[in-house]
């Protein structure tokens, strides 16, 4: 999916997926048939699968040679997916496309942060027992002897933006607990 959607987004010009046409929701008769050595856009679909697999090999390598000298690779896990990335056109039913990520204001910023990046549908991530992030965490334990979840409170609770908003003013905390006056002023 990945070597298609390289393919797609350098044929359209463009990450946005929402513009290629036909190809704009995952199909995976269509990955297939891009894959497929018969059809004429193979041979650069292939490009990238051949990247991918010698960056594999590359990977591999370097984890082999630090483990044989006694080091150990630490890798790092953003808490976001990019909303014009691979994950969200494969996979948008583990996205909510009307919500963004970011953080609220505070000392460092009077309008808080927006992130732009898609906040998650953990209804969806749960039916299946999360197996997208348990993906996620295998393919960087191929690589990596520990990795760094970047914003690891986003699996509890994240500020969650409305998708037309420009900044985080407009948040509020996802799952959000509701506080009783009693509680804020200490009774």
């Amino acid at each position: 999916a990945y070597a298609v959607f390289s393919y797609l987004r350098d044929k359209f010009g463009t990450a946005n997926f929402d513009d290629w046409g036909d190809d704009a929701k995952y199909s995976e008769k269509r990955v297939a048939e891009y894959c497929n050595p018969k059809n004429p856009e193979y041979q650069k679909v292939a490009i990238y699968q051949f990247v991918q697999y010698h960056l594999d090999k590359q990977l591999k390598s370097v984890c082999e040679y630090a483990h044989e000298r006694g080091v150990a690779l630490k890798g790092d896990i953003p808490i976001g997916v990019n909303r014009n990335g691979c994950d969200v056109w494969h996979e948008p039913h583990y996205f909510d496309l009307n919500s963004q990520a970011g953080a609220p204001p505070d000392g460092f910023s009077v309008n808080g942060q927006n992130w732009g990046f898609p906040t998650y549908n953990w209804d969806e991530m749960i039916k299946d027992g999360c197996q997208w992030w348990i993906r996620r965490f295998q393919n960087m334990a191929r690589y990596f002897d520990a990795y760094r979840i970047d914003h690891v409170l986003g699996f509890f609770r994240i500020w969650e933006i409305p998708v037309h908003a420009v900044g985080g003013l407009l948040g509020q905390f996802q799952p959000s607990q509701v506080m009783s006056m009693e509680v804020i002023n200490g009774h």
